[in-house]
This record gives structure tokens, sequence and C-alpha cells, in this order.
């Protein structure tokens, strides 16, 4: 386990399966356990504490982040939300975070017609954004001009939407993703595609549930272009299951021509994902 999360990784179709199985928190407790079962041996006992120890500082240090910034009116910020195919939409929360926060976009993933059976009342307490319905189960508003560009549906391995939203003054490119959950699909065609896309598309931001965690090989590629906001939180990075730090499945990540200044999450019983609000400047060349 240890060598397959911080060695191999997920470069391997099928040992990839272990690697998203099996993430830090899950180490560590199962080093834990052995501590339990071997304690009356010695040797075991202490390199297992001391393993458990070093891995419980790496934890700690790579996935535990306190931004604290001051806030500036001329930030711009994304609400997104995967609303885990529901019933209907969370109105209430998604209005109270829209209300406290004012982000200029609003994007949801897993938002199926099912769940979207209440829009039209979710566009009456927000009369001042403008909503649109993307295949792919997706849901953008926005306070400019929303534009689909482009649509990349694979069925079983991924759904990529590339958005254009102009306002008075400037106009925003991104892309909003939802990659397959099942552990059978190789990540690497998925995770390639979409960085490729963004990258010749000259795309603002990326953001999405990816069902794959941060530490992934395939996300390195992202790195050459953009920010994530990783290490802009506040708490712990995991995004899912509810309130458990277990993966951080869902990402946000930023061109690196603009500056990321905060990522807030919150966790409610509406969804077993966490809503994320990214706050960012955009610096126009």
């Amino acid at each position: 386990m240890l060598l397959i999360h911080f060695v191999l990784k997920d470069r391997f179709f099928p040992l990839s399966i272990i690697f998203y199985g099996s993430p830090l928190i899950i180490i560590i407790g199962t080093t834990l356990f052995l501590v339990v079962l071997f304690y009356k041996k010695k040797i075991y006992r202490y390199t297992l504490l001391i393993t458990s120890a070093l891995l419980i500082f790496i934890w700690f240090n790579n996935y535990y982040y306190q931004t604290n910034t001051k806030h500036q009116e001329n930030n711009s910020k994304i609400l997104y939300w995967n609303l885990a195919k529901k019933k209907q939409l969370p109105i209430r929360h998604i209005l109270e975070k829209a209300n406290t926060y004012q982000p200029e976009i609003l994007a949801f993933v897993e938002a199926p017609q099912k769940t979207l059976k209440n829009l039209d009342e979710l566009k009456k307490v927000l009369p001042n954004y403008n909503f649109k319905t993307l295949k792919g189960a997706m849901l953008v508003a926005s306070k400019g001009d929303i534009k689909l560009l482009n649509l990349e549906y694979v069925d079983d391995s991924h759904k990529a939407n590339l958005i254009e939203i102009k306002f008075n003054s400037k106009t925003i490119k991104f892309i909003l993703a939802d990659l397959t959950a099942n552990l059978l699909v190789n990540k690497k065609k998925p995770m390639t595609f979409i960085s490729g896309f963004a990258k010749n598309e000259a795309v603002d931001f990326i953001v999405g549930d990816f069902n794959t965690p941060y530490e992934s090989v395939y996300f390195k590629a992202f790195k050459n272009d953009f920010n994530s906001f990783h290490t802009y939180n506040n708490g712990l990075t995991a995004t899912w299951p509810l309130g458990i730090p277990l993966l951080e499945l869902d990402h946000i990540w930023l061109s690196n021509k603009h500056q990321p200044i905060q990522l807030h999450k919150f966790y409610n019983k509406a969804s077993d994902h966490a809503l994320l609000i990214a706050e960012y400047k955009l610096n126009r060349n």
C-alpha cells in the first residue's frame, strides 16, 4: 500500500484501483491496526508506531491548511457543488451561500432532470443570475451571459462542457467536468483529455468532480498551466464523503495567469460532496 501510494500511484492500470481505494488516512488506520495486532513483538510495535507517526505528520502537512486573507470586493468567486443526483435542488443552501459570497458563477454536476424539477423556484430566488442546463447532468448559473462552446461526452469515462461567460468588462472561459467513479475504468484517457482540452482552449479555470485524488500522477500535466486550490484550503482538503476526510475528489484549477485567493468549503446533508467556493483575482494582460 505504501509503495503504491507514494511511488507507483495510478501510473499502471489495474494497480491504480488499489491506489484509489487506499487513501493515506486508510493506510494510517491500517498501520495503527497492525500496531495492536503485533503489539507483543517489540520490534514490530516500535517500527509500526514510528511509521504511523510519520504518516500522520505527512497527512497533516499535505492535507491540512489554514488560509486567512482579507477579502476584496473586486475578487471573483465561483460556487461549485456535486449535487449527488438528489431528488431536488437544495435551494436553501445554495441561496444562503450565494447571498453571503456573491459568486459570479454557480456550477453544478450530477444534476439530472429529477434534481432540476424545482429549478424554477431557484430562478425566482436568484433573479440576478442567468441559468443554463447542460448535457451530462450539469447546471450553470451566472450574472453574465452564458454560451456553451463545446461538449465532450464519453458515457463510461467522462463528461466535459466548455463554457464561455460574458460580463460587461470581461469574458471567462472554463471547463465543467464530471469523470466516472468506476474504478474499473482507466483514468489516464479522461484525465489526459481534460488537461489537453483546457490547455488548447486556454480556459481560465477547470472545475468539477474528477473522482481522482489530488495525488494522481495525471494532475502533473495540469500544473504546467494551472494552479490548484488545494493549498488555499481552510482545514482538511478532502471533499468526500460528507465531512469525513477521506478523498479529495472535487477540484478547482485556476489558470496560472490569475491569482488564487482562498477556497471555502462547506458540508451539509443535501449532498455527500462538499460545496466549494473558490475566491480568486482575475489578471488581464
